[in-house]
C-alpha cells in the first residue's frame, strides 16, 4: 500500500470513528432507551423504508438509461446488478460516497461501453442527480418558509443547499463541455480501449449533451425519497400530515450536504436533526427528532450489506466468456 492510499484509509478510518462517537453522545444526550423504545415503535415500518430505498437504486439506472440510450443495452443485465450494487454500498459506506460509487460504477462500466463514454455518463448522472437536489431543496426551503416563516433557520439552510447544488452539478456540466476534457477522455479511451473497433470515439454531442431525461427520472426519485421521509417521521410518532414530510426531508437534505466527508454522513444528519427537532414539532421529544436518522441508516445500512454480498458473489459479465469468443465478440462491436 501507498503512503498516499494508506493516508486516506486513516483519514476515512478516523472520520468514521468521529461520526460513531458523535451519534453515540447524540443519542446518550436524548436517553438511550428512548431512542431504543422508538426504533420499536418505528421497526414494523422497516421493511417500507426499505423498499422505497431500492426504488431509489433503480431510479439511478434508469437515470443512465436515459443518459446512454441505444448503449445502455451493451451493458449485460449481470453487470448492470454487480455495478449498481457497489456503487450504492460505496455510497453509503465510505466519506464522499456518491462520488466514489459513482467513479467505481463507471469503472465496472466501461469494459462494455468504453472508459470515456462511461466517464461522461457518470458526470452527467452526479449533474442530475445535484441538480434534482437543488430543484427539492428549492421546493421545500418555500414551503418550509411558509409554513415555519422566512427567518426559520432551516429555509435559509436549504436556501444554501440550493445554491451550493446549483453550483457543483453546473461545475461538472461545464468540466465536460471544455474541449481539453474531450481530448483527456479520448487519450482515456486509447489506453484502455486500443482497438478503436472496441469502442469509437466519443461524439461531442453525448459529451456535451444535457441530461434532461436523467434530471427527470432523478427529480421523480427525490419524490420517492420525500414519501419515504414522511413514513419514517410517522413511524417514529410524528404527524401524518404533507409539510411534516417536507420539514424532514429538508433536514435530510440539509445534513446530507453538510456531512458529505463523514460515511453515511454518520453524527452530522443526526444532530442536524437534534438542533431542529422543534421544526418537527419535537422539541418536548428529541429522541423522536433523532430516531428519524437512525431508522434511515439501519434502512441504509441493511440494503448496503446486501449489496456487498451480491457484488461479492456475482462475477463480472465478460470473465465466465471464453477469451477467443470475447476477443471476437469485441472485435465484431462497432
Amino acid at each position: 500500500m501507498s503512503g498516499r492510499a494508506l493516508r486516506t484509509l486513516l483519514l476515512r478510518t478516523a472520520l468514521g470513528i468521529a461520526g460513531l462517537f458523535l451519534v453515540g453522545y447524540l443519542v446518550q444526550s436524548v436517553g438511550a432507551g428512548r431512542v431504543w423504545e422508538v426504533l420499536l415503535q418505528a421497526g414494523p415500518w422497516l421493511p417500507v423504508v426499505l423498499a422505497l430505498e431500492v426504488v431509489q437504486v433503480v431510479a439511478d439506472v434508469g437515470s443512465l438509461r436515459a443518459i446512454l440510450g441505444a448503449h445502455f443495452k451493451s451493458v449485460p443485465a449481470v453487470t448492470w446488478v454487480r455495478s449498481s450494487a457497489t456503487a450504492y454500498a460505496m455510497m453509503i459506506l465510505v466519506p464522499a460516497g456518491r462520488a466514489a460509487g459513482e467513479v467505481t460504477r463507471a469503472a465496472l462500466l466501461s469494459t462494455h461501453i468504453g472508459a470515456a463514454r462511461a466517464a461522461t455518463a457518470s458526470t452527467q448522472l452526479q449533474a442530475a442527480y445535484l441538480s434534482a437536489n437543488g430543484l427539492l431543496s428549492l421546493v421545500e426551503m418555500a414551503l418550509v418558509a411558509l409554513f415555519l416563516g422566512f427567518g426559520n433557520a432551516l429555509a435559509l439552510l436549504l436556501g444554501g443547499n440550493v445554491i451550493f447544488q446549483a453550483i457543483v452539478s453546473t461545475a461538472l456540466l461545464a468540466i465536460l463541455w471544455d474541449a481539453r476534457v474531450g481530448r483527456w477522455l479520448e487519450r482515456m479511451r486509447k489506453r484502455f480501449a486500443p482497438r478503436a473497433s472496441d469502442h469509437p470515439p466519443l461524439d461531442p454531442a453525448f459529451r456535451r449533451s444535457i441530461p434532461w431525461r436523467a434530471f427527470l427520472v432523478s427529480s421523480a426519485s427525490r419524490g420517492v425519497q420525500l414519501v419515504q421521509y414522511g413514513i419514517i417521521l410517522y413511524a417514529v410518532g410524528g404527524m401524518p400530515i404533507p409539510h411534516g414530510a417536507v420539514i424532514a426531508h429538508g433536514i435530510h437534505l440539509v445534513g446530507a450536504t453538510l456531512g458529505d466527508l463523514l460515511p453515511n454522513q454518520l453524527g452530522v444528519v443526526d444532530g442536524t436533526y437534534r438542533a431542529l427537532a422543534g421544526d418537527l414539532g419535537f422539541a418536548d421529544a428529541p429522541a423522536r427528532a433523532l430516531s428519524i436518522a437512525l431508522v434511515a441508516r439501519i434502512a441504509q445500512l441493511t440494503l448496503a450489506a446486501a449489496c456487498v454480498v451480491v457484488a461479492s458473489v456475482m462475477r463480472p459479465a465478460d470473465s465466465r466468456a471464453p477469451a477467443s469468443s470475447a476477443s471476437a465478440g469485441a472485435g465484431a462491436r462497432s
